[in-house]
């Protein structure tokens, strides 16, 4: 009986067509328990999402995922909007996030002009966060030479040199920062 009525339940969910994928969605409450993996971010899905209706498809996004917009302007990119695409340009395997430096394999925001990527997650990085290695707020730097022609630039908490063009968190009164991959706000 409880399986008759969780399957009539299910049939009355709408399903919504999402632009990434082509099967329609249907909104669910995912459990961590479930281990999915978010087809747009990439990372971990649990709470609001959107599952493909196939049972035999995987495609499932988070809900911020799902209403991720189309068109961003990005301070780091300032000079053309940037086109969130549902898989890496040219038809490539993955792309390399200009932001962070690793690679995605799922959405990114990509400028065809440059051929400039960003993760969605690093496309949303607040602009400063509080770290639990620093006592004053660290500020987003769209580049680790932070606009003074450094050359190198090394990570305070794993001590690895950063790239000039990969984005940092920085305090400058105290003169230390982090890569992306440290950057651990603090709870």
């Amino acid at each position: 009986m409880a399986t008759l009525l969780r399957h009539s339940l299910l049939l009355r969910r709408p399903c919504i067509k999402h632009f990434s994928h082509s099967h329609p969605l249907r909104p669910v409450d995912v459990k961590e328990e479930e281990e999915l993996v978010c087809s747009g971010c990439e990372l971990d899905l649990s709470g609001s999402a959107y599952k493909c209706s196939k049972s035999n498809c995987e495609f499932s996004l988070h809900k911020s995922c799902f209403e991720l917009p189309g068109e961003l302007e990005h301070n780091s990119h300032s000079q053309h909007l940037l086109t969130l695409l549902p898989s890496p340009p040219k038809h490539d395997s993955k792309f390399t996030c200009d932001a962070c430096g690793d690679y995605g394999t799922a959405f990114t925001y990509h400028c065809l002009t440059c051929q400039f990527n960003l993760h969605v997650g690093c496309a949303f990085l607040p602009n400063t966060i509080k770290h639990v290695d620093h006592d004053h707020p660290l500020t987003l730097f769209y580049s680790s030479s932070m606009g003074k022609g450094c050359t190198t630039f090394t990570c305070d908490a794993c001590k690895k040199d950063v790239s000039q063009s990969h984005w940092i968190y920085y305090c400058p009164d105290c003169d230390y920062g982090t890569n992306l991959a440290c950057t651990i706000p603090q709870c």
